[in-house]
């Protein structure tokens, strides 16, 4: 069953990403028939994409069928949100999210680790963010909790894929010590204070990576390795302008936007289109890592669209561009997808072969 169950979620999890995106055109003035999920695109897009994806990923290698139930409810929420009962969506979100903190449980009662520890606060993050949602039904003060989710889930990664480099305790207590400004950046009121110690959390945690990812190394690789290297640099560029923008930025009208996609098309789907290579193939069972140097289109088409709408957003340009800019970083996340489809299965072919 189990089989079956993981393309099965993996296809649910891609209905919400397109379905994010479409509500997110909506949201920029286009006419896509869908008008329901227009309020809704951060719940689908976090909840239901970005949190069935990572939630099904960690739950694969237990092997315990009970623990999919968790990236089942996010997935299928979106169907709850379409037909317009919100709190019941977002309940089956909350319950998505406690599934998947019993997922990280589980793995500390095998084996104790900082790692674990960090990413299981992540998605106390989503946790927080989602209950607030629940009761006040306000996204922006949603927000940083569900960046929190991603920030530490994300550097829980980097950190577990670069274990092996000689970084000293030391080192990463100043890593934690950045993380946990960001914490307290929650706790404070985000509009005045926090935001500030958000901002330079993101902009020291970036320069972190930078440092003691191995990055510094499979950048002067090639294939593969290299395109990986590109994506995260692209990531962490986008979170010290991320910090930058959260520290910079008043009350100019399309803050709000660009603080919201700097991090979560800037920073986040970098990140992903850095790991898809790795992730995807692993969650459908398959000992392949594919890679075509066409794989570079999607990341210059997502970062030419959010260049676009930071212009915009800015007032350097139109606002006409802003519009259109959703259309490129619609086109630029499904191009991703379409290549590492094709290019998993021509893999898996010549491996078979």
């Amino acid at each position: 069953m189990m089989r079956f169950l993981k393309p099965a979620l993996l296809v649910f999890a891609l209905i919400n990403l397109v379905t994010g995106m479409l509500s997110g055109l909506g949201r920029l003035g286009w006419a896509v028939p869908i008008p329901e999920a227009y309020a809704h695109h951060g719940a689908i897009m976090v909840g239901g994409f970005l949190g069935s994806l990572i939630a099904l990923e960690k739950v694969i290698p237990l092997k315990r069928i009970y623990f999919y139930a968790g990236p089942l409810l996010s997935a299928s929420s979106i169907v709850v949100f379409l037909f317009g009962d919100f709190h019941f969506a977002v309940a089956m979100l909350v319950v998505a999210g406690l599934i998947f903190a019993a997922v990280y449980v589980t793995y500390l009662k095998v084996q104790f680790s900082e790692l674990l520890l960090l990413a299981l606060a992540g998605v106390a993050c989503w946790l927080v963010g989602t209950v607030l949602l629940f009761w006040k039904q306000f996204y922006p003060m949603v927000l940083p909790w569900w960046m929190g989710f991603l920030l530490f889930t994300i550097v829980s990664e980097r950190l577990e894929l670069s274990r092996f480099l000689p970084v000293t305790a030391a080192n990463r207590r100043w890593l934690y010590g950045f993380l946990v400004v960001f914490v307290v950046s929650l706790l404070i009121p985000f509009h005045i204070v926090g935001k500030f110690l958000a901002g330079f959390s993101l902009v020291f945690t970036s320069a972190w990576l930078l440092r003691y990812d191995l990055i510094r190394i499979t950048l002067h690789k090639e294939g593969l390795a290299r395109f990986t290297a590109v994506s995260l640099l692209c990531g962490y560029i986008a979170l010290v302008i991320e910090g930058v923008l959260l520290v910079a930025l008043r009350d100019q009208p399309f803050a709000y936007d660009m603080i919201v996609h700097t991090f979560f098309l800037g920073f986040v789907f970098s990140m992903i289109f850095a790991h898809g290579p790795i992730i995807l193939p692993g969650v459908l069972g398959l000992s392949v890592k594919p890679y075509h140097v066409a794989l570079y289109l999607p990341v210059t088409a997502l970062w030419a669209s959010l260049a676009l709408r930071l212009a915009a957003d800015g007032g350097l340009i139109s606002l006409t561009y802003r519009a259109w800019s959703g259309w490129i970083t619609m086109g630029s996340i499904l191009l991703y997808f379409v290549l590492m489809i094709v290019v998993t299965i021509r893999s898996f072919r010549t491996l078979a072969h």
